[in-house]
């Protein structure tokens, strides 16, 4: 029999065992043991460099979990020294604002008693912004408390989730000829760049650079999935309006006799004819309650129809009889009055909750003396049982 291998004529040596099972001849024997061993050569180092890679990026993500281990315990540190400091805070301010109580409360009841105004503007002004901290106060406690849970369920989320969440981008409206928008469009340009989320980079380019929300949140998603320079993407075009026209608007309450149909309470209300002109839009509200007087409902109602468009002269929003004004607020003596009230509330809602663990723990304090009394009693008693029944 000759050899096996093609082209070949020799005699058959023996078998190829270890390569190919074939019967060749001593020749291409050697040719297919060299051929073997290099290909065992070749598995050997394609296992070691599949090994090396593996082994790297174990180290990695142990480096990884590690860094993220030691970033957690700084946040949790972090935050509660932050909440420390921030405990501390309202504890002063909380002591600051009872002594400030008491004073105003001295001059109200001087006034009433005396029959002649102790209370000056001041003294009104500083009511209210010791009660819009309190309540700012009391709503980001709430909110931080609802961020924490938040943020207590980011943490077992996958890591892409938590890099988009976390992500803020740069307002690149700074300067002009950015993303196509040049000077003749309007908008301003005095940003000084700061970076937001998603949601409030939105927010930034409708009211702080006055766009239309179409248009913000184009240039929003533009931002965010921008991977070139934005200089070198024109999204707007140069007769574009981008720019919002009714971002201001003058104040509609012009008129003294009739207020879109009320007319029994115009007489508590304040600065009617109004001359204010080109106020912010979103700043109405506030315009109608602090300036004018008007109740919250009212002045919600008369927004409503600004925002869409549907706010004539003519139109009948409340009816004759309706009323519209706040007296508290028209009045300064019964302004001031609720104002204290308010802020007594507040105060007092505060110090029963500092106070209420001190109550819990001298009512175990009294009911712990109460179980010893009746222990000692119960003590006495049955040693005079055994007493009485010894065995003789």
């Amino acid at each position: 029999m000759t050899c096996q291998h093609p082209g070949c004529s020799f005699d058959i040596f023996s078998s190829c065992i270890n390569h190919c099972m074939q019967n060749l001849c001593l020749i291409h024997l050697i040719d297919h043991g060299d051929i073997f061993l290099h290909d065992f050569t070749d598995l050997l180092d394609h296992l070691d460099k599949s090994t090396c890679i593996l082994m790297q990026e174990t180290n990695f993500a142990e480096t990884q979990i590690i860094q993220r281990r030691q970033y957690e315990i700084e946040r949790i540190n972090r935050m509660y020294d932050k909440d420390q400091e921030d405990i501390r805070k309202r504890l002063a301010f909380a002591e600051a604002a009872n002594v400030l109580l008491k004073d105003k409360q001295h001059k109200l009841i001087k006034s009433k008693q005396e029959n002649e105004c102790y209370i000056s503007q001041h003294d009104l002004e500083q009511i209210k912004s010791y009660s819009i901290q309190i309540k700012n106060s009391s709503f980001e406690k709430q909110e931080n408390k609802n961020k924490s849970i938040t943020n207590f369920e980011i943490i077992n989320e996958p890591k892409f989730m938590i890099s988009n969440i976390l992500k803020t981008y740069s307002c690149p409206l700074i300067q002009p000829n950015v993303f196509g928008i040049t000077l003749e469009h309007n908008i301003r340009f005095d940003c000084d760049g700061s970076t937001y989320n998603k949601s409030h980079l939105t927010r930034h380019l409708e009211y702080y650079h006055r766009m239309l929300p179409e248009c913000a949140l184009r240039l929003r998603n533009a931002i965010v999935n921008s991977q070139s320079s934005s200089d070198q993407i024109k999204l707007f075009s140069d007769n574009e309006i981008i720019l919002n026209q009714e971002f201001f608007s003058d104040c509609p309450l012009t008129n003294a006799t009739n207020i879109f149909g009320a007319q029994s309470s115009l007489s508590i209300l304040m600065h009617i004819p109004c001359t204010k002109k080109q106020m912010a839009l979103a700043s109405m509200i506030n315009h109608f309650q602090y300036y004018h007087k008007l109740k919250y409902d009212a002045a919600k109602k008369i927004f409503n129809a600004m925002k869409n468009k549907s706010l004539t002269s003519d139109i009948i929003l409340f009816e004759t009889n309706e009323r519209i004004g706040n007296p508290q607020e028209a009045d300064p003596l019964m302004r001031l009055q609720k104002d204290l009230d308010d802020t007594k509330d507040i105060l007092k809602s505060t110090l029963v909750n500092v106070l209420e663990r001190g109550e819990k723990i001298d009512d175990l304090v009294a009911r712990s003396s109460d179980l010893s009394f009746e222990a000692k009693a119960f003590y006495k008693t049955a040693r005079k049982t055994n007493r009485c029944c010894t065995l003789f």
